[in-house]
């Protein structure tokens, strides 16, 4: 999308030493909120810790040797205007070297560094240094660049448009009052400010003081491996660093493996019969994977099937009994089942028990050490992870070999419990941190993303790396399906509580326990023109963004009006662009589910319209559409080019045109425009080429208005379907129009 903008307002304070320094640290935090939240999370609380910040620093007495430019912006929720505008057009801007970005996902906890650089080791290096209570890992920002978490930052306006490398900090707890109502200062409990200003006081003062920042293109080069232990202190290492770890490890791995086989002990079974069996063992940990996952994704279904989804979301606790434990079970009660058959030797024999144990450990061993070296080779930061799994799993084979010689009894349980419990409790530690940010994030996801079954993936995903390493000790129980049967007991209570009583319902309206469920409402009148301008069609009515997959028919009973709310089809959006609704963002997963209830007019009337004021003929089939649109502070424009049309260029931004997701096969647009104060007419251009022999409409067009705040931002209708949610619910709202042309 292409993002216009016209008067946001930013709040600038820059302090340094007596002596002028031409470098400078930049601090930012933004003080806008979104629609109905007091922001008080996201992002009041950082901008009241910088307030502190800068007053302990101005009291200083020792001088800084760089400046600090504490940056206000008060257009982060619009899409990150504020940023842009201070990093491209403000006048100190081309002295800032590095930055540190304060954000919020959810109110309280510790923050996270999830995204640092890119390049520039010494930041993490600095961080590492001076932070008395960190949290980061090179893995979170990973998985957050790749888009899988849905969300943006400041950080990456600084990153893209200012070329600049920073550190990027965000609070993850309680991530159910991220963009509500609810998010009020009293959430924030206190030790959490406390916490961010002791880490980022000292952070700051190291950064600024820093030999780096004054030059900071010789210490760029390079990423770093990272991650905190347990929040004591933090483990880094250069890349190359990295591999030659890797590398060694895998190497190391090999050789304990060639050594097991070459002690098996067992007559007539030789290297290569157990490194054969060794790779059986692991295309079988390949198929019990498929098969696990396979399982969960049924299990996921059933819930669908049986309308139980999200028990989880109030109570996480659900992810244990309904997929931990399946995840636990399954591979166990597989590798017993058919262990035996895939680690037979040759026919007739039958091998001891502690030689199948061997074997499927090392057989998992060698699955991992392929996993290790495809993360060598696609340069995947995250390996790390792996690397320690695979590192303990060696020590604990060392150890067996050289403490315990063959001993099978409890003793070797103890000693890889023992070896494996660094990874595990990092894991453990990961998992839940990871757990604590995605689970809220899946009731304001929309209702496209499949919750129940993203959920169930994602959590038996992050637990099979965690037990494949203890999966082969199951060989050495002696009463393994007293295990099996008591894990599958509590699988099938589980399923019986989640059906048979309330204690699954996915939400809570408790204010000690907030997990409401998200409602957004536009009160929306629409009109659509034919290509000879008459208006061919006019609706009003309640446009539900379904956030959730449960939405809206979770709440019915409470507001009977619902039973008329139609769901907006395909047929509709394949006949009208983006479905004929004033969508505020093209996000897809909130495109594909929405619904609609007819409604009389809205109260007050919407200035909308859309001009074409001039259509100038140029060269070579170019012509230049000069458009003046009205409308309030919130204003959309969609553009779908019919066939053979081109669009050459436009008055939005330089070079080429950005497109959007394509509609209907069609080369689509989408441009948001706002404008913060003294609202005026939106005047813009575009150059569309249209070959001689083209007859008919050339373009078609959506002009959408959104008031979202002020007096008439609610309409009666929405007042009163607000009014009758229950408690566990949460409510943003406002009115909009919405226009389509033909020209």
């Amino acid at each position: 999308m292409t993002n216009v903008y016209r008067n946001v307002q930013n709040i600038v304070v820059k302090i340094g030493p007596i002596q002028t320094s031409r470098h400078s640290l930049l601090i930012n935090c933004h003080f806008d909120s979104v629609v109905d939240s007091p922001g008080a999370s996201d992002d009041g609380a950082s901008c009241a810790i910088m307030l502190e910040i800068l007053r302990v620093i101005s009291h200083l007495k020792i001088p800084l040797k760089n400046n600090i430019i504490f940056l206000f912006n008060g257009a982060e929720e619009n899409l990150m205007q504020a940023s842009h505008g201070f990093i491209t057009q403000h006048q100190w801007a081309s002295s800032i070297r590095a930055f540190i970005n304060m954000e919020a996902c959810g109110a309280g906890g510790r923050e996270i560094l999830f995204q640092v650089g890119p390049n520039h080791p010494w930041l993490l290096e600095a961080y590492s240094d001076s932070v008395p209570y960190p949290l980061t890992s090179s893995m979170a920002q990973e998985i957050f660049q790749s888009g899988i978490i849905p969300g943006d930052t400041d950080y990456r306006i600084f990153r893209d448009f200012g070329r600049i490398s920073g550190l990027d900090f965000a609070w993850s707890a309680n991530g159910y009052v991220y963009h509500t109502k609810s998010d009020t200062v009293d959430k924030i409990p206190l030790g959490t400010f406390q916490r961010t200003g002791d880490n980022m006081l000292p952070l700051i003062l190291k950064l600024v003081n820093s030999v780096q920042i004054s030059d900071v293109e010789k210490y760029s080069t390079g990423n770093l491996v990272f991650f905190d232990f347990l929040g004591i202190f933090i483990v880094h290492w250069s890349e190359v660093l990295s591999d030659i770890i890797n590398i060694s490890v895998v190497i190391v791995s090999l050789l304990v493996i060639l050594y097991n086989a070459s002690h098996t002990h067992v007559t007539g079974f030789n290297v290569k019969d157990y490194f054969k069996s060794c790779c059986k063992c692991s295309s079988l940990f390949v198929l019990i994977w498929l098969v696990t996952l396979v399982t969960i994704a049924v299990l996921s279904l059933t819930v669908v099937l049986l309308d139980r989804r999200m028990s989880w979301f109030a109570q996480p606790a659900w992810l244990l009994f309904l997929y931990i434990t399946p995840t636990i079970l399954v591979p166990m009660v597989l590798l017993v089942l058919f262990g035996r058959k895939f680690l037979w030797g040759k026919k007739g024999t039958h091998y001891p028990q502690s030689l199948m144990y061997c074997i499927s450990r090392d057989g998992n061993q060698l699955l991992y050490i392929m996993i290790l070296m495809l993360c060598v080779l696609l340069r995947i930061r995250s390996g790390f992870v792996v690397a320690l799994f695979v590192t303990c799993n060696t020590i604990s084979s060392i150890l067996h070999n050289t403490i315990l010689k063959n001993n099978y009894g409890y003793k070797v349980l103890w000693l890889h419990w023992g070896c494996m419990l660094v990874p595990f409790l990092l894991s453990a530690y990961m998992i839940q941190a990871a757990l604590l940010l995605v689970v809220p994030i899946m009731g304001r996801s929309g209702s496209g993303n499949h919750a129940e079954s993203v959920m169930s993936l994602i959590t038996s995903a992050m637990f099979t790396l965690v037990f494949s390493f203890y999966n082969p000790l199951v060989l050495l129980l002696q009463k393994a399906y007293t295990v099996f049967s008591s894990l599958a007991v509590v699988i099938l209570v589980s399923f019986l509580v989640l059906v048979f009583t309330p204690l699954g319902f996915p939400y809570s309206g408790d204010p000690n326990n907030l997990a409401p469920q998200r409602f957004m409402i536009a009160h929306v009148e629409r009109s659509f023109y034919s290509y000879n301008g008459s208006l061919r069609d006019h609706q009003n009515g309640l446009w539900i963004a379904n956030l959730d997959v449960n939405s809206p028919h979770s709440v019915v009973r409470h507001a009977p009006e619902l039973m008329n709310a139609r769901q907006i089809t395909q047929d509709e959006c394949n006949k009208e662009l983006y479905c004929g609704l004033p969508y505020f963002m093209p996000v897809i997963t909130f495109i594909w589910k929405t619904h609609w209830i007819d409604t009389k007019p809205l109260d007050v009337d919407i200035p909308l319209s859309l001009n074409l004021t001039y259509r100038d003929y140029r060269l070579n089939d170019v012509q230049r559409l000069s458009f003046s649109a009205i409308g309030p502070d919130h204003i959309i424009f969609t553009l779908s080019l019919y066939d053979g049309i081109k669009l050459k260029d436009w008055s939005f931004s330089s070079g080429e045109p950005l497109k959007g997701p394509p509609w209907n096969g069609r080369p689509t647009y989408f441009v948001y425009y706002s404008c913060a104060d003294d609202i005026i007419p939106w005047d813009f251009w575009i150059d569309i080429e249209v070959p001689k022999t083209h007859v008919g409409p050339q373009i078609e067009v959506g002009l959408s208005g959104h008031r979202m705040h002020g007096p008439h931002q609610y309409t009666p209708e929405l007042k009163k379907l607000f009014n009758q949610l229950p408690q566990w619910t949460t409510t943003t709202g406002w009115a909009a129009a919405y226009k389509s042309y033909t020209l």
